[in-house]
């Protein structure tokens, strides 16, 4: 008993980093649209994707505070609807996970981002001959990461703009009868979000 009464007091106490204060509870939901132009890298296919995503986040936790330094978590659930504008492929599908950090800057509205995540989908493989480096087969994966800076409009609406990366592969499923060649892009993301 003496146990978790040691641990009903000292977990709190390491949860807010020994501040004096309890961490500021913000809105716990945002719902979000982002879209970013993408260039692809390191393929002779020459991919431009449009990428569009719709976000849940759900902040569990207020903003932790260790002096100076703030920082606050979003778990997102994310739905991709990618055009593929230039390559082999055309669209692609999907949904997955992503954790996003918000650091605070001073008392400002402002503050920056960092986000990554992955997911599973589909895209419209090309079967010709023609394309040799593209995904190979429907059913791909994906893995991204997005950093930038965040203005809080007022207390419910937030928009925000920074750099992305993503890559597309079906981690080598495909393989023998079609090559897969994952497909890194990267390029410029801007968003909005609604908190409630």
């Amino acid at each position: 008993m003496r146990c978790l009464l040691l641990i009903a007091c000292l977990v709190p106490a390491l949860v807010h980093g020994g501040s004096e204060t309890p961490p500021t509870r913000e809105p716990a939901w945002e719902l979000s649209l982002e879209t970013a132009q993408m260039i692809g890298v390191k393929n002779p296919n020459d991919y431009y994707f449009s990428t569009q995503m719709l976000n849940v986040a759900w902040q569990p936790f207020g903003t932790l505070e260790w002096g100076w330094f703030r920082v606050r978590s979003q778990l997102m659930a994310t739905g991709f609807a990618i055009a593929i504008l230039s390559g082999p492929e055309s669209y692609y599908f999907g949904l997955g996970p992503q954790l996003r950090l918000i650091f605070p800057i001073g008392d400002s509205r402002w503050s920056l981002y960092a986000n990554g995540g992955g997911g599973i989908g589909w895209a419209d493989a090309n079967e010709s001959d023609k394309f040799d480096r593209g995904l190979g087969q429907d059913l791909t994966f994906i893995v991204l990461a997005a950093a930038g800076v965040r203005y809080a409009i007022d207390d419910r609406w937030s928009v925000w703009a920074g750099g992305m990366w993503h890559h597309l592969s079906n981690n080598d499923l495909s393989e023998p009868d079609k090559r897969n060649t994952g497909l890194d892009a990267f390029g410029v993301v801007i968003g909005g979000g609604f908190s409630f």
